[in-house]
């Protein structure tokens, strides 16, 4: 799952990758469970403070923080769901699709769930985007899977504060610093198991407080 921007693979990246990974399936299961609930509380919170309407999630996947239990809540309360679907072709592209907690899941290419036959939504429908993490550091840069899919898809809206960017993430995959490519995208904040912190800048991690 390796970029297709005509450069070559970074080798640093592929070894850092591997490794993260492996620090996060290394989670015990009950560690995992606490880590997954603590993230999904913090979320709710989140989206409840900034009002976010509109809500652009992710399925987990080989090892990634579930919390795919708030998502029916979120439902409840009346906001607008959507999944990422990425196409089956080469290019790497990626839309999101509205999802209800009664849409059929089907697997894509890679294994990844994602919703069948609903209709796409426009980035400027979307509100909060949450994304899960390979790494991230506290200057606001990720690390994906390599794929490029998110870069691609949130190009138009780089330099914009909506879709509100947020990373999904257990603290262990923080990094002292990632190198950034020219197409990839920040992000604005992330949440771990310890709450939301906002990034940017050389400033360390500052959680924002309750209102």
């Amino acid at each position: 799952m390796q970029q297709n921007t005509g450069q070559h693979p970074d080798p640093h990246k592929i070894l850092l990758r591997r490794q993260l990974r492996s620090r996060r399936n290394s989670l015990s299961s009950d560690l995992r469970a606490r880590h997954d609930a603590a993230i999904g509380q913090h979320v709710l919170h989140l989206v409840r403070s900034r009002g976010a309407g509109s809500i652009a999630c992710y399925w987990p996947f080989n090892g990634e923080p579930d919390i795919t239990q708030i998502y029916q809540q979120w439902a409840v309360e009346g906001r607008a769901l959507a999944l990422p679907v990425i196409s089956g072709d080469d290019d790497h592209r990626m839309d999101f699709h509205s999802w209800l907690v009664d849409t059929d899941l089907g697997k894509n290419r890679y294994g990844i769930l994602e919703p069948q036959k609903t209709a796409p939504v426009p980035l400027s429908g979307i509100d909060m985007l949450i994304m899960p993490l390979v790494g991230y550091d506290r200057f606001g840069n990720r690390l994906g899977l390599g794929s490029g899919y998110y870069d691609r898809c949130l190009e138009s809206v780089r330099d914009k504060p909506v879709p509100m960017r947020v990373g999904i993430a257990y603290s262990l995959q923080e990094v002292e610093a990632l190198d950034k490519d020219e197409w990839d995208i920040s992000i604005h904040g992330v949440v771990n198991e310890n709450g939301w912190f906002t990034l940017g800048g050389r400033e360390s991690l500052k959680t924002i407080k309750e209102d």
